[in-house]
């Protein structure tokens, strides 16, 4: 770093804290030393040279990061035509494709997550296995035979979710019992 002395006239001090040299021109920079940047510092005003008005629309405006922004509402007549014409272009991508030929464990995530919650191990799962672990689950959580608890309502909840989903993957994609 190439020494630099204090923009200070009669100071001689190095120079290591830079600055803005005013508020309109915030990339060029002057140099100060500590005791000399610490002054600059409490003089300076950003909004020096703004009315009450700007400096009023520049705080409504740094609420936006100072983007332009539409008022809701402001869309293109056809935006939602434009947007489904989209989806249907995605969903034709599919036709024609049998579902068997489409790998249903990499489609969705809530599978993977479902049989996690339903702690069965693996990727695929039978509509037996899955009824087993969720008969299972729901012996052990249900309020009827350990009594209410707000934790195992909760987990009970996540487990019913999760045996709606593989239930329908298994529906869906006819998956055959595995043994």
């Amino acid at each position: 770093m190439p020494n630099r002395k204090c923009n200070i006239q009669d100071c001689n001090l190095e120079a290591d804290y830079k600055a803005p040299s005013s508020p309109n021109e915030l990339k060029k920079y002057i140099w100060f030393c500590l005791k000399h940047i610490k002054e600059y510092n409490k003089k300076w005003n950003f909004f020096s040279n703004m009315t009450a008005d700007e400096i009023e629309e520049f705080i409504k405006d740094d609420v936006i990061g100072h983007r332009k922004t539409k008022k809701i509402g402001n869309y293109q007549n056809n935006y939602f035509e434009k947007a489904s014409k989209i989806d249907e272009s995605i969903s034709s991508l599919f036709n024609g494709v049998e579902k068997l030929k489409i790998n249903p464990y990499v489609l969705n995530s809530r599978y993977s997550n479902a049989l996690v919650t339903l702690e069965i191990t693996g990727n695929k799962a039978s509509l037996e296995e899955i009824k087993g672990a969720f008969k299972r689950i729901v012996k052990e959580l249900h309020p009827d035979t350990v009594g209410k608890n707000k934790n195992n309502t909760e987990k009970l909840t996540k487990v019913l979710e999760a045996y709606k989903i593989l239930k329908d993957y298994n529906e869906q994609f006819k998956i055959p019992n595995i043994k």
